[in-house]
């Protein structure tokens, strides 16, 4: 069922599935006229030999009524043939099919699975499919940012509906939200062949206006890159703005940048946001903080704010953490063990809010 807003819009959308399904339909009606019988049994001949573009075109005459009496039935069966050989046309027709109830009990989930076979092949018509799907709540459950997404797709790889659509959902959904959903489409490549380019060309789109959390997903693809080295300017820009955001895991980036000489080395820079980090919850920053106050690494070597930081770190899901505290505590004496217990409770009441001091820190 189509959820209540936008009820115009929905219509548009629905209506546009119709008139592109109205389009072929006209077009192949043309064409029905020069489809003689000789040309259908060749075509037959071709579909039954496992020819899986022979098998779309028969299972579009069936549907059209070109050139054969019009059939549901057996459209079905030489769409489901050709799709199951992985030709994406027959997969997006077979969607529509399901869509539709043609030939078939409709069934909306098994519509959209087929649309998505024929999407991850770069087919426009599927794509934009997918987005009146994801709309509407057509098989799959209503998601707005999926549908721009899937809407933007498509008119990028040439379906003139779905500029339209891509458009009137830029009113609802922030362009970076679509650009970063489409990053992350083609990073995971479960909807879409995976490619950390691609996601790293949509993601770079997503930063312009994006949030923290998507300048970190570029940063670290950036990092990935076997020429990172050339990345490192523009790593240290998205980790610096999504750290003066207040997300952890961009000091934590600052930090770990600065241990590793990513552009710059520098110790004391780096426990700098390392305790940014702590502030921002981030585990990881706490331990590595600790034991830089152990070492003395770009600090001044105390134990017990050593002892500290990797007491707040063992707080998280984070064993590792535990089991330095463990050894902490067989070196350091039981006054030693009792100050920096003291100074754990000091540095929560002082850096934490009391509601939430007693929380874990989060390990991302």
């Amino acid at each position: 069922m189509c959820k209540s807003k936008c009820v115009s819009s929905v219509i548009l959308f629905l209506g546009v599935i119709c008139l592109v399904q109205n389009v072929v339909t006209q077009v192949q009606s043309s064409a029905s006229n020069s489809l003689s019988p000789v040309e259908i049994n060749q075509l037959q001949a071709k579909a039954q030999a496992g020819d899986p573009t022979a098998q779309l075109n028969l299972g579009k005459a069936y549907e059209d009524g070109n050139g054969v009496a019009q059939n549901d039935n057996h459209a079905l069966k030489w769409y489901r043939a050709a799709a199951e050989q992985g030709n994406a046309g027959a997969q997006n027709n077979l969607g529509l099919m399901f869509r539709l109830g043609r030939g078939v009990e409709q069934d909306k989930p098994e519509a959209v699975k087929w649309y998505r076979k024929a999407a991850k092949q770069a087919n426009p018509s599927a794509m934009f499919n997918l987005g009146a799907a994801y709309y509407n709540g057509d098989g799959v459950t209503t998601d707005d940012v999926a549908a721009s997404a899937w809407f933007l797709l498509a008119q990028s790889f040439g379906s003139r509906p779905a500029g339209d659509a891509a458009k009137r959902m830029s009113n609802e959904v922030s362009l970076s939200e679509t650009f970063e959903k489409i990053g992350d489409m083609y990073q995971k490549g479960d909807d879409l062949p995976q490619s950390s380019n691609e996601a790293v060309t949509w993601y770079r789109k997503a930063t312009e206006n994006g949030g923290a959390a998507v300048q970190m997903k570029l940063a670290s693809l950036l990092l990935e890159d076997p020429n990172a080295v050339s990345n490192y300017g523009e790593i240290h820009r998205l980790c610096e703005k999504a750290a003066n955001l207040r997300f952890s895991p961009g000091a934590f980036c600052m930090g770990r940048m600065y241990e590793e000489g990513l552009g710059e080395r520098d110790l004391s820079k780096a426990a700098q946001w390392f305790a940014k980090a702590v502030v921002l919850g981030h585990a990881v920053a706490a331990l590595r903080l600790g034991e830089m106050y152990w070492k003395g690494e770009g600090v001044k070597q105390d134990k017990i704010s050593a002892y500290v930081f990797i007491d707040l770190a063992s707080t998280s899901d984070l064993p590792e953490a535990r089991q330095e505290k463990g050894r902490l505590e067989k070196e350091l004496t039981p006054k030693e063990i009792q100050k920096g217990k003291a100074k754990v409770i000091e540095w929560n009441l002082q850096h934490r809010p009391l509601v939430l001091k007693q929380q874990p820190l989060s390990v991302n």
